[in-house]
């Protein structure tokens, strides 16, 4: 994962990551992921000073509310810009034989197809006792649909002060929902919220004009009895209820 050097594709994936030096004697420290690639991920940090070549245990958080996602690496690289520390963490996934785990798992809660970080990627699967080496089919007369531009949409007028943010909550994040609101900062955490719109692809979505310059926290609350987090906020916040909430950045 040496910047430069990368051979795989890289995905914009912002989620919340605790992780600590592997010997659990230390408590975990919050941090956030940038993006993720079949070799391993890019992290931020305010309050860690990362360690070249230090091995780190890792729980990857989905805003879903599932089981946090373990996994171990090493930071190959690290920098700091004024008060952030970042570093990158390649993957311990061969030694672990927790790679096949990894990919499921996050193309299953994001809308990243698996065959996007399988391709080119040695696949590890257990054989009968020990770890067996395979590469991952590959379909040469099947073009990979492209998926429907997921996240926040943010336009600004001419003279900044305003952006509009087009929130959109995926069909796969809300199944069966038969209706969404959008509450956060911006209306006061009001519950009956700002009514979202079913497109025909299930998907929901509404655009809001908000003023530019500051962070708002939201969430999606789905048929008035369910929140939601946003798979592709700019970053997540822990709230007074112990979980955390969306965050857009205008």
């Amino acid at each position: 994962m040496l910047e430069g050097k990368r051979r795989f594709k890289r995905f914009d994936l912002p989620l919340i990551v605790k992780f600590r030096p592997t010997g659990g004697k230390t408590q975990y420290s919050l941090g956030l992921m940038k993006n993720i690639s079949a070799e391993g991920l890019s992290l931020e940090a305010r309050e860690f000073n990362f360690i070249r070549n230090e091995s780190l245990e890792l729980q990857l958080k989905f805003p879903q509310g599932d089981a946090p996602l373990s996994m171990f690496g090493d930071v190959m690289w690290k920098r700091r810009e004024g008060n952030i520390n970042y570093a990158g963490v390649k993957f311990q996934a061969q030694k672990e034989g927790l790679y096949n785990e990894i990919i499921e798992r996050i193309s299953h809660h994001t809308n990243i197809p698996r065959d996007s970080f399988l391709k080119g990627k040695d696949v590890y699967h257990k054989g009968r006792g020990k770890e067996v080496l395979s590469r991952p089919t590959v379909q040469k007369k099947e073009m990979p649909q492209k998926p429907e531009k997921q996240g926040l949409v943010k336009q600004y007028l001419e003279d900044g002060s305003t952006c509009r943010v087009t929130f959109r909550l995926s069909k796969a994040a809300a199944p069966e929902a038969r209706s969404v609101t959008v509450v956060g900062d911006f209306n006061d955490w009001d519950m009956s919220g700002i009514q979202m719109i079913k497109l025909k692809s299930g998907d929901f979505s509404v655009s809001v004009d908000l003023s530019s310059g500051r962070e708002y926290k939201f969430k999606y609350l789905i048929d008035g009895d369910r929140w939601e987090n946003d798979w592709h906020a700019d970053k997540y916040a822990p709230n007074s209820f112990g979980a955390d909430d969306s965050v857009v950045i205008t």
